[in-house]
């Protein structure tokens, strides 16, 4: 019995003193995903800056990716939005629809040389007005935004190409922390 309850303050006392979650950006292949919002009306950002990063000490090829649309061709981001209402009977509006396709792509070392040449430090960036990102922001409440990011579409052959080339590029989804924002009745 001394000895079960030795392992359950031992359990207790490690996952007590095991580090907090980080909220900082998740880093893969050396790029970097970060959202910034524009200037607040009514506690709501009024646009949103989509910026990938290269924070790697080489040079890597990123294409420009689309915003809230869906692209295989040159990856995409979704801003994404959890809504939290002062009044339970309010709910945003949201729904909109896009298409991409598959045909007639040129092989992918005539894509990747397309794709921005990000030396360290440097980024693809695109600011979006809040009418074109598919929300409202009129009810009262929290809205929690982030933004994940898919790269674009590469089979393994691709990958192989690219990695024969000695061409670094986007090859894993990237994810911002959540910010809130409040807008009050």
């Amino acid at each position: 019995m001394k000895l079960l309850l030795a392992s359950a303050f031992v359990l207790l006392l490690a996952s007590s003193t095991a580090p907090a979650q980080s909220t900082a950006p998740v880093r893969v292949n050396s790029l970097e995903l970060r959202l910034l919002p524009g200037a607040l009306t009514n506690g709501i950002p009024d646009s949103f800056t989509f910026e990938i990063v290269n924070v790697s000490n080489h040079d890597i090829r990123v294409p420009q990716p689309s915003i809230d649309c869906g692209d295989g061709y040159s990856g995409f981001i979704w801003l994404r939005l959890q809504f939290k209402p002062l009044n339970p009977s309010d709910l945003l509006k949201t729904g909109f629809g896009c298409a991409g396709d598959r045909v007639n792509w040129p092989p992918i070392l005539e894509r990747a040389q397309q794709w921005r040449l990000l030396h360290p430090g440097e980024f693809v960036s695109q600011t979006v007005q809040q009418d074109k990102l598919h929300y409202e922001s009129t009810k009262a409440g929290v809205y929690e935004f982030w933004a994940d990011y898919t790269p674009p579409a590469t089979g393994p052959e691709d990958q192989r190409s690219l990695r024969k080339a000695q061409i670094d590029f986007p090859s894993a989804p990237l994810s911002t922390p959540h910010q809130l924002f409040t807008r009050k009745p």
